[in-house]
């Protein structure tokens, strides 16, 4: 809020300095973010007001190089601009959460190498799970699907696909490898949700459709999952604004 002392630059190069400051905590040690605005820019999540975050930085840059005689800024930023500021700097301080909108962990269905696959797959078609991630003491090994039958079938014939068939046997055909049809990705639990929305975007303009993205501790298939996001759960129409 804007004191009688002030002027607008003054309080838009504070919240401008604000941003900075979330950001640099966000970008921490991380590589190529010496300018952290700029990188923010190149986020997913600035994506609904990317616009304004560029016009207000190339704001801040006009008025921290360039004064009068007088000392006196050579533009006096609107009213409109400053409220510009504080929606980016809630934007930032408030960001949709992807863990939010996925299946935690707890309440997603795992499989074990052990299981036979046709009672896998009555849970599945009972509870409307497209993906059964497969893990051994915690660790993910795998995901099971319809394409992973489907990819044993055509690999080892129609007879092989039996009533005793586990999930083990068919190692081969639920890694995480490039042999499969469908992919997966890893993302750290604090992903944003526009982020996880460009993974999908980004791979279903390629030929292997990403099927389902996990929110681990860390971002690595290493560590624990803590949720699990499929296409429908970004991509929805009711989430185009956020």
């Amino acid at each position: 809020m804007q004191t009688a002392d002030e002027s607008r630059a003054e309080v838009f190069l504070t919240l401008y300095k604000q941003l900075e400051g979330i950001l640099e905590k966000r970008y921490a040690g991380k590589d190529g973010a010496a300018n952290v605005v700029a990188a923010y820019l190149n986020d997913a999540d600035s994506e609904p007001l990317r616009a304004d975050i560029d016009l207000c930085r190339r704001i801040r840059n006009i008025l921290s190089h360039n004064v009068e005689d007088t000392g006196e800024p050579v533009v006096e930023p609107s009213a409109g601009t400053i409220g510009r500021m504080e929606a980016i700097l809630e934007h930032v301080k408030r960001p949709v959460m992807a863990i939010n909108y996925g299946t935690p962990a707890d309440k997603i269905l795992f499989a074990h190498p052990n299981d036979l696959a046709l009672n896998v797959m009555r849970h599945m078609v009972k509870n409307g799970f497209s993906h059964v991630p497969v893990a051994v003491q915690g660790k993910l090994v795998g995901v099971f699907s319809s394409g992973s039958l489907m990819l044993f079938a055509a690999r080892k014939g129609l007879s092989q696909v039996r009533d005793e068939l586990r999930i083990g046997e068919m190692k081969d055909c639920i890694g995480f490898g490039d042999t499969r049809s469908e992919k997966f990705m890893f993302l750290d639990k604090d992903a944003t949700l526009p982020s996880v929305r460009r993974a999908f975007e980004m791979r279903r303009e390629r030929d292997h459709r990403l099927a389902v993205v996990f929110l681990t501790e860390d971002g690595t298939v290493d560590t624990p999952v803590c949720a699990l996001l499929t296409s429908w759960d970004v991509l929805r129409d009711d989430f185009a604004a956020r």
